[in-house]
């Protein structure tokens, strides 16, 4: 993918989006995710902080039913609130002026990340693993 998306340290393969969820009167947005469909499907999140701007674009209304999104494009855009991130699927596509980001991989979805992306605003969490039942992410109240 010509964009951002080796950024997240997923290797070469594609992804599919299964689920957003935006919580926290739209402050805060979560993606469920499957890293390498064909073969192993191990799923991630990506959850943006402190959103500001959100703005949405359903392509092919005909597929909203679809269970999952193919992961197209991906930009990260730069944090702290200065160029929105960009998310492009053959369904939709969403732009993002956000804080900060983080990726959450394998069985702990709500484990503190453990690596750091310097100064992009990303935090990384360890191990790609299968899970099973995943429960939702739930963001501390401040």
């Amino acid at each position: 993918m010509p964009d951002d998306y080796n950024l997240l340290n997923l290797g070469g393969l594609t992804s599919l989006i299964t689920n957003v969820n935006v919580s926290l009167w739209g402050n805060e947005i979560l993606f469920e995710c499957i890293y390498d469909p064909t073969g192993d499907r191990l799923p991630y999140s990506i959850v943006f902080h402190d959103c500001r701007d959100i703005s949405w674009e359903v392509f092919h209304p005909e597929d909203v039913t679809d269970p999952e999104a193919d992961l197209i494009g991906f930009h990260l855009g730069e944090n702290t609130h200065r160029k929105a991130a960009l998310i492009h699927t053959d369904i939709f596509e969403i732009s993002i002026l956000y804080g900060s980001f983080s990726i959450h991989k394998g069985e702990n979805l709500n484990a503190e990340a453990d690596l750091e992306a310097g100064d992009l605003g990303i935090t990384i969490a360890s191990n790609i693993v299968p899970i099973v039942n995943p429960s939702p992410v739930k963001s501390p109240r401040g």
